[in-house]
């Protein structure tokens, strides 16, 4: 006769196969879901050079993009470009099939004479929720019927690529502007850049590790020094199985106050024992001052052993 315990046991186990099985047949099932087609569109006459794009939700794997440009030619690029021959209204329709899921999403795009006036449109990706200098920002160009494009960033450079990557070095707000132009006619799009200056926090997101094979089975553990003070120190990882490992470290630099300058940051490798790190690496603060953040700081010592540290600012 089962006890109490073993019925309640046995119906924990029960409904953990239940949510396993489920999140399998989710996985094998699928999902996508297309919230919008974008377009942008070169030059305010036929031809016109079409770039799509999609902004879809989905799982990463196993995707099949079919894009029915209406005009009896298709793509199965994730991202493709198209010329239209002649002017017209054109259905274009996208489909993401994703094992047995699918979705789909029609546009009209309409390339007609009293349709194609230029104009600027443009957005900007960055790795963070903040600008902080120096900047590195990714420039996405949305515009439509131009056939060239000059970016002024109002730090003193500018640019005539259709999507370019500039660097903020300095704090402060920029009117950025982009003038997107075709056959004598320029339209102009303005937008604030908002640069903060750097703060005085730097965070150690995770660390990853890589050491040679020999070192599988063994207990592996992390510590990170700054100034010659402990900032982290990870638990053991038992029996190591496989490289690499990550850990999640998630931890501000007490003892940085914002000062670049030679005081090192270590990253120390232990292998079984305390009594000495199997690896050390280690950089001086002055050396990361002009990265970008979020930033890889990368480590290799040549055999076998490496380490990716992905660092970030913090307030």
């Amino acid at each position: 006769m089962k006890t109490t315990y073993q019925k309640k046991l046995l119906s924990l186990f029960t409904l953990l196969f239940a949510v396993l099985s489920l999140m399998f047949l989710s996985n094998c099932k699928g999902h996508v879901e297309i919230h919008e087609i974008q377009d942008s569109i070169s030059s305010c006459s036929a031809p016109y050079v079409v770039y799509f794009y999609s902004d879809a939700e989905h799982r990463t794997r196993d995707l099949e993009y079919t894009w029915d440009f209406g005009d009896g030619t298709t793509s199965h690029d994730k991202e493709p470009i198209h010329i239209y021959e002649k002017d017209g209204i054109y259905q274009v329709n996208l489909k993401i099939k994703q094992y047995k899921v699918e979705d789909s999403k029609t546009i009209a795009l309409y390339l007609t004479e009293d349709s194609t006036q230029t104009y600027a449109d443009w957005d900007y990706a960055i790795a963070t929720d903040e600008l902080w200098a120096p900047a590195k920002v990714e420039f996405q160009n949305y515009s439509k019927f131009a056939t060239s494009y000059l970016w002024v960033f109002d730090d003193g450079d500018s640019s005539i690529v259709n999507n370019p990557v500039h660097v903020y070095e300095e704090p402060g707000t920029y009117h950025t502007a982009l003038n997107a132009m075709c056959s004598g006619d320029t339209s102009t799009y303005t937008m604030d850049m908002i640069i903060k200056d750097s703060p005085n926090n730097i965070l150690i997101d995770k660390v990853t590790i890589w050491m040679p094979n020999t070192d599988i089975g063994h207990d592996i553990k992390l510590e990170i020094w700054y100034r010659g003070f402990r900032e982290y120190k990870s638990s053991w990882i038992s029996e190591a199985a496989s490289f690499p490992i990550t850990f999640q470290v998630q931890e501000k630099l007490f003892y940085f106050n914002g000062n670049y300058n030679s005081d090192l940051l270590e990253f120390m490798v232990f292998v079984d024992s305390d009594a000495a790190p199997e690896v050390r690496f280690y950089l001086r603060s002055d050396n990361i001052i002009d990265d970008f953040y979020p930033s890889v700081l990368p480590f290799d010592d040549g055999y076998g052993r490496s380490l990716e540290a992905l660092v970030g600012y913090q307030d």
